[in-house]
């Protein structure tokens, strides 16, 4: 339901409707996402780091969470249902009960602490109170209000086997004008629906327990945590001004950890802790002032040991302050967080009756870290759907086509989920154990994303306007880099387009000091471009061997197919950077950069095509830089 939840904030205001129908068939989210309706169309980056810090349950833990979620989803359907047919006003209430019915599972805390979640929804209680005596005895709730009734009975019928023959059931049935044919009915239809909604997100089957249920567990969790990081970038990224920064922190705080009652403190001008007009605070708070070297206070101690200091209250030796802000905010205690402002001072921020866990979650990490950077910008954010004027726009160097600010943001993005695939990939490593081909695989994927990684970096790495920074080169076998791309692209690229590979080697061929990156992503182009010229399947063959050109020793590497050719005009400008009729996640700049790149390795690339087939040689010196002539090792052909 996340994933159908996010497909929907893509599509905008005409998926508003599907998105909270989506929303309102889980606990957790409908708590998390449904106060906050109204910034659907204004803070679609809020929404999207709470959907996508929700749990992500995998093995033995999705088979728990569907458990809960049918019976959630089960009473919540009968208890609306049962509401309509009594005449009750609020159906939707009974909904919102029965779905929460079982929040303390979801949790894991008790009835009472979960119910505490729902006492800000309905301001006199009643649907706190029908989550905390769900399970009673119907008996206890015979003059309860509708909403505890219609929801102990829902849970009643959906838990309970033989709960419509039994007496209890049926006095209660009675006293809603209810028959028990009626209601073996209901709920018939609503464990029907709830069965439909299970296969709709996936649901429908309990997954059985495996041993491996642990390391997915653990996946799902960093990949949780890692996607949520990345939304909430994206939502503190276009603040404007501090005030703003502090309002989508609030914001956040509430929706991911449940805390209603935040303040902010800061030194004043007199030297004193005062509230601070940055984050709305209820105005008695403006009454106090504390001195920062109270060492009975949390604040001063916040303060003094930049690091988190928590109050509750009833403590006997607890400043009187401390009780005071609590008894103001109205909550049972409060954690205090130094937190870094814009003027260079450090503010604290009260956060009312935050969750044990919440001052060293890495969620709360982040979430402060991000304040603290969009109070402190590095570089000016720019608004989404921001369009800069021609004539404010700084003046373009060649070929600089896009801003480098939209390029740093670019890197910044991407930057996440790379550390998502790398981890995965490790904690992949770790369980699979020892297999050899598998663990070889893995390197390759591995090694892959740090390539990436290091490509999008270099974009930064030097301004275009000086020379490159020298290449950093290391000794590399040419076969072994040509072999491990062939592996590599075999089963993703080469066999699902029914193109078959043969490799070449000369064990002749000297390792050469190049960069590794450079040649595999020339190598990959090139395969890429091959494949695409032969759209109902070839030949592709790459060759490895040593050549005299002008005099001189080079190494040559040879990627051939066996598609149509290409026309004599296409060849003529075959390396220049222009539109092609390929799909658009190339436009016709593939080859051109290919050869910036054996070019920066100080060799040639060339062409040669035929109706028989396409050929690109690759020319590299077995000198480069002024190095030494290096000892020919020999190398097995694969």
């Amino acid at each position: 339901m996340v994933a159908e939840a996010l497909e929907c904030l893509m599509q905008g205001e005409t998926a508003r409707g599907t998105f909270f129908a989506c929303i309102r068939s889980d606990p957790v989210l409908a708590l998390r996402v449904q106060p906050l309706a109204s910034i659907y169309d204004t803070e679609p980056d809020l929404l999207r780091s709470l959907l996508l810090a929700a749990p992500v349950a995998a093995g033995a833990a999705q088979a728990a969470y569907a458990v809960r979620w049918r019976q959630s989803v089960g009473v919540a359907h009968l208890a609306q249902a049962l509401a309509q047919r009594a005449g009750l006003p609020d159906a939707q209430a009974a909904w919102l009960a029965g779905l929460c019915h079982n929040l303390a599972d979801y949790l894991n805390t008790a009835p009472t602490p979960a119910a505490d979640h729902l006492i800000g929804l309905d301001a006199d209680g009643w649907l706190a109170d029908a989550v905390r005596f769900h399970a009673e005895p119907l008996t206890r709730g015979r003059a309860a209000h509708p909403l505890v009734r219609v929801t102990q009975l829902a849970y009643q019928l959906v838990a309970r086997a033989d709960a419509v023959d039994s007496v209890d059931v049926r006095a209660a049935l009675s006293a809603l004008q209810l028959g028990a044919g009626e209601a073996a009915q209901l709920l018939a239809e609503s464990l029907a629906h709830g069965r439909q909604m299970a296969m709709r997100f996936g649901l429908a089957e309990t997954l059985a327990v495996s041993t491996a249920a642990s390391g997915f567990d653990r996946l799902a969790q960093l990949y949780a945590g890692q996607a949520a990081q990345s939304a909430l970038h994206g939502h503190f990224r276009f603040a404007d001004g501090p005030s703003q920064v502090f309002g989508r922190l609030r914001d956040s705080l509430q929706a991911l950890f449940g805390i209603e009652q935040t303040c902010l403190f800061a030194p004043a001008a007199d030297g004193l802790l005062r509230v601070n007009a940055l984050m709305p605070a209820v105005p008695a708070l403006n009454a106090l002032a504390i001195p920062p070297d109270d060492g009975h206070s949390v604040l001063p101690r916040a303060l003094a040991r930049n690091a988190p200091q928590r109050f509750e209250r009833g403590v006997a030796d607890a400043a009187l302050v401390d009780e005071q802000i609590a008894r103001v905010l109205g909550v049972g205690g409060f954690l205090c967080q130094p937190l870094a402002l814009a003027d260079g001072q450090i503010g604290l921020l009260v956060a009312g009756d935050a969750p044990p866990e919440a001052g060293g979650a890495a969620l709360w990490r982040f979430a402060l870290a991000e304040c603290a950077d969009a109070l402190n910008p590095r570089y000016p954010a720019t608004p989404a759907g921001f369009v800069e004027k021609p004539e404010s726009a700084p003046r373009a160097t060649p070929g600089d086509d896009i801003p480098r600010e939209r390029v740093r943001r670019a890197i910044h993005e991407v930057a996440n989920p790379l550390t998502i695939m790398r981890n995965y990939v490790n904690l992949l490593s770790e369980r699979l154990g020892t297999d050899s081909s598998v663990q070889r695989d893995l390197d390759i994927i591995g090694d892959e994303i740090e390539r990436v990684a290091r490509i999008v970096r270099g974009l930064t790495a030097a301004d275009e306007s000086t020379a490159a920074a020298p290449t950093q080169l290391e000794l590399a076998s040419v076969n072994a880099i040509v072999s491990e791309l062939v592996r590599m692209a075999l089963g993703t690229l080469l066999a699902p387009n029914k193109v078959t590979v043969q490799i070449d080697l000369n064990p002749d061929v000297p390792p050469l000091p190049l960069n590794k990156d450079l040649l595999k992503q020339v190598l990959f182009n090139l395969a890429k471009n091959a494949v695409e010229a032969m759209p109902t399947g070839g030949h592709l063959r790459f060759t490895t061997r040593l050549a005299e050109i002008d005099g001189q020793r080079r190494v040559e590497i040879e990627v051939a197919d066996t598609g149509p050719g290409l026309p004599p005009d296409v060849v003529s400008h075959l390396f220049e950077p222009v539109a092609t009729s390929k799909d658009g996640d190339h436009a016709g700049l593939g080859l051109a950069i290919s050869r910036g790149l054996v070019e920066r390795m100080h060799g040639q690339l060339t062409c040669r095509s035929t109706p028989e087939g396409t050929r690109f040689l690759i020319h590299l010196p077995t000198l480069q830089n002024g190095q030494t002539l290096l000892t020919t090792t020999r190398y097995g052909s694969m």
